[in-house]
């Protein structure tokens, strides 16, 4: 385990907009910051700048809410109808059974084994709401091969979002996708008996909570931020489904 670690924003990222390479936006930021990358060097960008790269923008006058979003509206009338049948259509089960529901919470399991408050579906105005990318591993891949074109360095990749418990107030940040970063890391130890002990730590979560202090939430316009000083080896096949339990819902 390191000593030291840093966390720092990447300056100067401008607004994000539908069609555009996230990797490339980077790789401009880091330039003009003077920023020489390192191996091992992590990344961590916010799922929404991705989100919006990849045009995952919906427009709220198109989605017709079926019976069963109506039915959870009565539960959790706070959330707009249509954008409680986006939760359930990013669950994958047409009868919303990949949705949890406590007093005024609201969380969904995703396919690939995930749990997010809301499904992941934000709300970016009145009309508009932005589902997250199709398939966050393969953009955080996408965003680190560009990167090692380019530097010939390997660059970490975590795509992050933020996220809320039934007990506790305010949200946090998690890891939802990954490149290059294994998302659990096994430590060892010896008891006091002398038998060895191992215990997993869920790295790329813990990566991503301390992204979170710099980015912040929504608007603070800090949609990236560079980690140095984690030990960990470099693997490009993971994926965030290495830290999930499995789940027969």
């Amino acid at each position: 385990m390191s000593d030291r670690i840093t966390v720092e924003t990447l300056p100067n990222i401008p607004y994000i907009e539908s069609g555009q390479e996230i990797g490339d936006i980077l790789l401009t930021a880091i330039k003009s910051a003077g920023i020489i990358l390192e191996e091992n060097d992590i990344i961590c960008v916010a799922s929404k700048a991705v989100s919006i790269a990849e045009q995952r923008q919906i427009n709220l006058v198109d989605v017709d809410a079926g019976e069963i979003a109506k039915q959870i509206h009565e539960r959790v009338p706070r959330k707009d109808v249509r954008t409680l049948q986006l939760m359930i259509d990013e669950t994958g089960k047409p009868d919303g059974s990949r949705l949890e529901i406590q007093g005024n919470y609201i969380a969904g399991w995703l396919p690939n084994g995930l749990r997010l408050t809301s499904a992941g579906v934000d709300k970016m105005s009145a009309e508009t709401v932005i589902l997250l990318p199709e398939n966050s591993d393969e953009s955080a891949k996408r965003i680190g091969q560009r990167i090692l074109e380019t530097t010939g360095i390997n660059v970490g990749i975590i795509i992050t979002d933020s996220d809320g418990r039934e007990d506790k107030k305010g949200a946090t940040q998690l890891a939802i996708g990954v490149y290059g970063v294994p998302p659990l890391r096994v430590t060892e130890s010896i008891s006091d008996e002398g038998k060895t002990q191992v215990a997993e730590e869920t790295l790329c979560d813990m990566v991503a909570a301390s992204a979170a202090l710099i980015m912040g939430q929504r608007g603070t316009n800090k949609p990236a931020v560079l980690i140095r000083g984690i030990d960990y080896e470099f693997n490009p096949n993971v994926v965030i489904q290495d830290a999930l339990n499995e789940t027969d819902m």
